[in-house]
């Protein structure tokens, strides 16, 4: 698996912005797995999470880690093409960009129902509380370098599996969400 997958298809980019398909992927990031053990880990259906996983599969992002013979069918276990996922900036450009933006658009309504739901109801939540803000600074090129490789090795923090984590049942572990910008803003004249 590797550590970091650029996805160069919008395609791609819309089967991530589906909240259950993004959970199945992180699922399968974190090792290979059958659907069916997925299926018990989201508390889902397995016969509604196949279509997501062949969709999943047919798009490049998951890889069939094994395959075995099992009463009269292949059982097939699955893993993520990498632990993390970033979109190739060359989608979002000029002759893309209508298709990039709307991609980029239906990434974040989802994402913004999310935070949504986590600021209008924090009691809901068992996790931490959610922060949200939006900001601008200034700063030499530097200092600007030395923010986005602390934002890099944050992301990477956040990834990696904390030592607890195989110590911990799947009902006591917490999910957080997480969305990162990091861009040089451009005044309009």
């Amino acid at each position: 698996m590797k550590d970091v997958f650029k996805i160069k298809d919008l395609e791609q980019v819309r089967l991530l912005s589906d909240p259950l398909k993004l959970q199945l992927l992180q699922a399968f990031a974190d090792g290979a797995k059958t659907t069916k053990q997925v299926a018990g880990e989201l508390n889902e259906s397995v016969t509604k999470l196949y279509r997501h996983v062949d969709a999943l599969h047919d798009a490049g992002l998951l890889e069939i880690a094994e395959e075995k013979q099992k009463r009269g069918t292949i059982e097939r276990t699955f893993q993520a093409v990498a632990r993390r996922f970033e979109a190739d900036h060359d989608l979002f450009t000029d002759d893309k960009s209508e298709e990039g933006g709307e991609a980029v658009r239906e990434m974040l309504q989802v994402v913004e129902r999310e935070i949504g739901h986590a600021i209008a109801r924090p009691e809901a939540s068992d996790g931490p509380e959610a922060i949200f803000m939006r900001l601008h600074c200034k700063a030499s090129p530097q200092r600007i370098a030395q923010l986005g490789d602390a934002l890099r090795e944050w992301i990477e923090m956040a990834q990696q599996d904390g030592d607890e984590q195989g110590q911990l049942e799947a009902d006591e572990q917490q999910e957080i969400g997480a969305l990162v910008a990091f861009y040089p803003v451009h005044q309009e004249k």
